[in-house]
């Protein structure tokens, strides 16, 4: 009888988070209702200059710091 009370408390409990988790995103979704939609190439492109930006800055911090080897901190050639 124990278990059976432990499962109905497990689905009530499922219940209640999926519920409240959809009425989240209800409320969301009439906040945001007001933007316009988005350009999918505008994410892409902007991912691509945040890579090309990350690879720069860690180029140029592998220059300016030749010994040191990830994050590791070990020296060159050791």
């Amino acid at each position: 009888m124990v278990v059976m009370w432990i499962v109905i408390g497990v689905v009530v409990a499922i219940a209640a988070l999926l519920t409240v988790l959809e009425v989240q995103n209800r409320r969301r979704a009439k906040r945001l209702a007001h933007l316009e939609p988005v350009d999918p190439t505008l994410g892409a492109r902007s991912l691509a200059d945040a890579e090309a930006a990350h690879s720069m800055t860690e180029g140029l911090a592998k220059s300016a710091h030749p010994g040191i080897t990830g994050a590791i901190g070990g020296l060159a050639g050791s």
